[in-house]
């Protein structure tokens, strides 16, 4: 036995394996166990077709598709999440961070060992977990359900046998407020009430845990992927396949938002209802995008259990072959620890101590701060700001933003390749786009809409200007915590249909309402924004959206070719790390509290503060696009930082080896007295 294994090492050492087409264990490549798709013995010759890069892009482009649109998902469901529920946008936003905090605790760790690893199986088992996560995501809807039904226009009455509708006028004093009481006792039945609060917490806590899940599952991805496309192409071929890939999951957000929006006009509850998605009580299926994305990661997880090791044509790794070199020398499990130990911080000291490599992690982390917090809330904003449906909005998005994503990541990688992009003039390149990126998305303080005026909102001046002598709440008893904006026939919000005086409800109008101008009808929601400037603002966001993501495939060749080899996982991961923690859990976190910090009235139908419903868009227009400009300027001047920096100590120059020998031989003397001053 021991006669064997010394038997296979002398043939790893051999220098002859170097130079002829062998694998492992001095096998040929064809034959080779480790460029082979399959499990254990069971290989068989038809799936080795797949056992190229072409392949593993194809099948990896997928799962990375569903994982991305898993991730993107909770963007398009933000305001039904939080009419469900009565999440505030901060707690929205902790929903968002949570991501990345499963994904810091282990990501640094992993991607140490991603030379290691079998990295199609890692890969595998994180689009599973994914999948898994997702499904977990959906429970609440199964464990808690709504607290309204489809038909929930009634709640009954302690002081009458009968039903009283919704925010009607009523002259007698029954306040709403009432119905919030439960009581068990005989003479008072309990009631029906709204309390949107009732398992906040314990949904938060689930949809929590599914997307630290997610960021766990979501670790091994850019380390282990570049390492692994890396490691079986030819170097300058990387950006391509990366774009490639990178390219396709970015439809991902496109699908999320697009059926998104499908799943937003359909009733939570999948029964047929009275309300209408523009209907301020409405809330869509959330949970389905969970159900039908998770279900379908779990399954197109399996695939990619099957690919090599290491891929067919392989260019020899020398750090493959270091390592071969390390396990042979290594006799026990303690020297081994030991090393690894020593080999990490040795690593981790490396990247943190190169200037180039952490100036540009800084300029990511600014960069993604800005776009992890208001990316987030994009559609959100877009409702808000232009008075559109949540499905519209994720509509929008869907058709404009996320192909311009897609298509701009596709040509940064295009670019890339076809011109053959050096690392410095990729910086140039990113640096001058970025400026052009900021000047374009600067452009939102313009385009947005004036705040709407809210008529006999309690606490205010602004009332109805009928002739109807007294109206709304001074005779109507209403409840001055239950906000439930309608539209009036003269054009004009009301507060409340009791706050307009409405008397009567006849199918989704109200009637007899003595605050409007002839008694006029009303219908809930808003009325439509006399604002010109939504589709402005999106193509605006479509483009800076195009420039964004077309710097991507220049920024990841720059940063890995900042640092040596062997310390390329490692990069990858801490960058991704630093900027998961300040940017993409910060961002959501601290853009949530600004917009919490704009918000006019809070859904409070029974005391309790839930989500908010009604923001002052022009302050949210300010602060939005005023945290997003100022980082986005902060990262310009990290990148032209890093480019003085990389001109200064000649970070990207490449010796010639065969230049210097021409030049030494026709005058050595002259080269020797150029080394000797450089």
């Amino acid at each position: 036995m021991t006669e064997k294994k010394d038997n296979e090492m002398s043939l790893l050492d051999s220098p002859d394996n170097e130079k002829t087409n062998t694998g492992h264990l001095g096998l040929s490549v064809e034959d080779d166990p480790e460029t082979q798709c399959g499990i254990g013995s069971c290989k068989p010759r038809a799936f080795q077709v797949f056992a190229n890069i072409t392949a593993f892009t194809g099948f990896y482009g997928i799962t990375s598709l569903l994982t991305a649109t898993l991730l993107t998902y909770v963007n398009s469901q933000i305001t039904t999440l939080e009419r469900q529920f009565g999440f505030t946008s901060s707690e929205t936003g902790i929903i968002m961070a949570s991501n990345d905090i499963g994904y810091m605790l282990i990501v640094v760790f992993i991607a140490h060992f991603a030379h290691r690893s079998h990295i199609p199986r890692f890969m595998s088992a994180s689009v599973m977990l994914f999948g898994i996560s997702g499904l977990i995501c959906c429970l609440p809807h199964f464990l808690f359900g709504t607290v309204q039904s489809p038909h929930e226009e009634y709640v009954v009455s302690n002081m009458t046998s009968q039903s009283r509708a919704y925010d009607l006028c009523s002259f007698a004093n029954d306040s709403l407020m009432n119905f919030c009481e439960k009581s068990d006792t005989p003479d008072k039945p309990e009631v029906l009430s709204r309390r949107p609060r009732d398992h906040a917490a314990a949904a938060l806590g689930i949809i929590v845990i599914g997307m630290a899940l997610q960021g766990v599952a979501k670790a091994p991805r850019n380390p282990f992927l570049i390492t692994y496309v890396d490691g079986n192409v030819e170097k300058a071929k990387t950006g391509y396949y990366m774009g490639i890939i990178i390219s396709v999951t970015i439809f991902g957000p496109a699908i999320a938002f697009s059926l998104g929006s499908y799943f937003t006009r359909i009733y939570v509850t999948l029964e047929d209802t009275d309300l209408y998605p523009r209907h301020p009580r409405w809330i869509g299926a959330w949970w389905l995008g969970y159900l039908v994305f998770g279900s379908a990661a779990v399954i197109m997880s399996v695939p990619l259990f099957f690919f090599p090791r290491r891929l067919k044509n392989a260019p020899p790794s020398d750090v493959l072959d270091d390592l071969k070199k390390k396990k042979k020398e290594l006799n026990n499990l303690t020297a081994k620890l030991i090393l690894e130990v020593k080999d990490y911080i040795k690593v981790l000291v490396g990247i943190l101590t190169n200037p180039l490599y952490a100036t540009l992690v800084l300029a990511s982390v600014c960069h993604l701060f800005s776009v992890g917090g208001a990316h987030a809330f994009m559609p959100k904003y877009m409702e808000n700001q232009f008075g559109l449906p949540a499905w519209k909005a994720n509509l929008l998005m869907a058709g404009l933003s996320m192909p311009m994503a897609s298509l701009g990541t596709f040509v940064g990688g295009w670019l890339t390749k076809k011109f053959k992009m050096s690392p410095i003039t990729g910086l140039k390149f990113v640096n001058v786009f970025t400026f052009v990126a900021i000047l374009v998305m600067a452009l939102g303080y313009v385009f947005g809409c004036p705040q709407p005026k809210i008529l006999n909102q309690p606490g205010t001046m602004v009332s109805s200007t009928a002739d109807q002598g007294d109206c709304g709440s001074s005779t109507c008893h209403c409840n001055d915590n239950d906000y439930f904006p309608i539209c009036g026939s003269d054009n004009n919000n009301y507060y409340s249909p009791c706050h307009a005086g409405c008397l009567a409800k006849n199918g989704p109008s109200y009637t007899n309402c003595t605050c409007i101008p002839n008694g006029g009808k009303a219908s809930p929601g808003l009325c439509d924004f006399d604002c010109p400037f939504l589709y402005p603002y999106a193509v605006t966001l479509a483009v800076s959206a195009f420039l964004s993501t077309m710097l991507i495939m220049p920024k990841i060749i720059i940063k890995i070719r900042s640092v040596t080899e062997k310390e390329k996982p490692m990069a990858v991961a801490f960058s991704s790390c630093m900027t998961s923690l300040f940017g993409w859990l910060l961002g959501p976190i601290i853009y949530g509290r600004v917009i919490d910090s704009t918000c006019l009235i809070w859904d409070s139908p029974c005391g309790e503060r839930g989500a908010c419903a009604l923001y002052d868009i022009v302050d949210l227009r300010l602060k939005i696009h005023g945290f997003y400009v100022v980082s986005r300027s902060i990262t310009c001047v990290c990148l032209l930082a890093a480019l003085l920096i990389a001109i200064k100590t000649k970070k990207f120059e490449t010796p010639n080896p065969t230049k210097e020998k021409e030049l030494e031989t026709l005058n050595p003397t002259k080269e020797k007295e150029e080394k000797g001053i450089l």
